[in-house]
């Protein structure tokens, strides 16, 4: 398991410290975490659209969700159109059984990132153990003993609209979805998306290119 992040964008934490931060200083510090976060997707996305190695070059921009929300856990999945499925490509923090058991999901899985496929909207759910989508299911077995108490799951959607897959955060303690400010998150994931869109391009140019050359004059 890795180590517990710093919830940067946990409004329920800033907000609790806001009452000592007045005006500017509030504003220079969420300035200076804006920066540095920025400054790190830069790099962990420039990284990715680079890539030689899809899962190790999307475990940058992992982690950064995963400190964004405040998590201590995340996956993210990539979108098969033929199959109809999400494929795991990254995790962090969970065991080899679970990543085997969740390694393919399917709209009728019952997890956030199943209903997040399904809807192509977020779904954030504050307590596992109580969640109708979990309830009673072999699903939530597996979360809970890999201490997972709450998660969250965002679709990774392009500029053009089209779906690249899903990024989810998961947490060891209950949480409380309103104390959350998700728009960095949302940012996140649309330029995730947009660089795996413009990888696939690639990729299908290269593809394309090398079925011309193959091909008998």
């Amino acid at each position: 398991m890795v180590p517990a992040a710093s919830p940067l964008y946990n409004f329920g934490l800033l907000g609790r410290n806001s009452k000592a931060l007045k005006g500017s200083a509030m504003a220079e510090l969420e300035h200076s975490l804006d920066s540095a976060i920025g400054q790190n997707i830069d790099v962990a996305l420039q990284r990715l659209r680079n890539f030689e190695n899809p899962t190790l070059d999307l475990m940058p921009v992992l982690d950064i969700a995963i400190r964004l929300t405040g998590a201590e856990m995340g996956t993210i999945q990539r979108f098969d159109e033929t199959a109809d499925c999400l494929y795991l490509v990254a995790s962090r923090g969970f065991s080899r059984e679970a990543v085997s058991f969740f390694g393919i999901v399917r709209r009728d899985t019952n997890t956030t990132c199943a209903a997040a496929f399904t809807r192509r909207m977020r779904v954030f759910v504050e307590n596992v153990s109580t969640s109708y989508l979990f309830v009673g299911t072999s699903e939530l077995d597996m979360l809970t003993a890999n201490g997972v108490a709450a998660a969250q799951s965002t679709p990774l959607i392009s500029r053009n609209g089209q779906f690249l897959g899903v990024i989810s955060t998961h947490f060891q303690k209950t949480q409380i979805e309103r104390a959350f400010d998700h728009v960095p998150l949302d940012h996140l994931a649309a330029q995730i998306a947009n660089s795996l869109e413009h990888l696939s391009g690639l990729l299908l140019n290269s593809i394309s290119t090398e079925d011309q050359l193959g091909k008998p004059r």
